[in-house]
């Protein structure tokens, strides 16, 4: 039995790991899944230091859930990155996602100057391999998080989980980013960027493994 915290990505909340939270807890596990902060001006350090003091948890984030667990200074079992960003110091979700040429990302805003990801990208990127497209639940984006930069990069044992069909961060760019900072072991699996929705008890299951 392990402590587990499970950190969303952008524009998500803690609802989004329901599933894969209810498979583990049932295999014997403690899991949080908590909603980051989203005030406009939210910061990455505020991210980490709103997260739930867990007893040496074993860590995975998802996405920009990469930064904030990298971010975070309490201590850890491990990092589990899934689909996510992968920072060595110095480094913001911004210049990662300049590692290869792309097309600029352009999303509307709010009148807070948070972004809004619109829905029929929502579904192209995140959920095309889901029965359900979440759309509704999504909520704007502080910047902050994405644009701040992490200040130390400690040491930890890291698995990285590479979404071989994932079209929000296109599987090259992880395994640029994993071939840059390096990690501990990889794991490849036939999903999209929402394992969550699609394949919540095979994920489940690759995180218990890791337990």
């Amino acid at each position: 039995m392990a402590d587990i915290l499970l950190i969303h990505g952008a524009w998500h909340g803690g609802w989004c790991w329901n599933a894969t939270a209810a498979a583990l807890r049932a295999m014997g596990h403690r899991v949080a899944c908590p909603d980051l902060p989203d005030a406009p001006d939210t910061t990455l350090a505020d991210c980490a230091a709103a997260l739930p003091a867990m007893d040496r948890p074993l860590v995975v984030g998802h996405s920009m859930g990469g930064m904030v667990a990298e971010a975070l200074t309490t201590p850890a079992r491990l990092l589990m990155h899934l689909c996510s960003y992968l920072p060595l110091a110095g480094d913001s979700l911004a210049t990662l996602d300049r590692l290869l040429p792309a097309p600029p990302r352009h999303w509307p805003r709010d009148d807070a100057g948070r972004l809004i990801l619109p829905p029929d990208d929502a579904r192209r990127m995140m959920y095309h391999d889901c029965t359900d497209a979440p759309v509704a639940a999504l909520r704007p984006q502080p910047v902050g998080p994405m644009r701040d930069r992490l200040a130390v990069r400690r040491q930890i044992t890291r698995h990285y989980v590479i979404c071989d069909h994932d079209r929000a961060i296109l599987p090259a760019l992880q395994r640029a980013m994993i071939d840059r900072a390096g990690v501990d072991h990889v794991h490849h699996r036939p999903w999209g960027h929402s394992p969550f929705l699609s394949d919540p008890q095979g994920l489940a299951r690759l995180i218990d493994a890791a337990a």
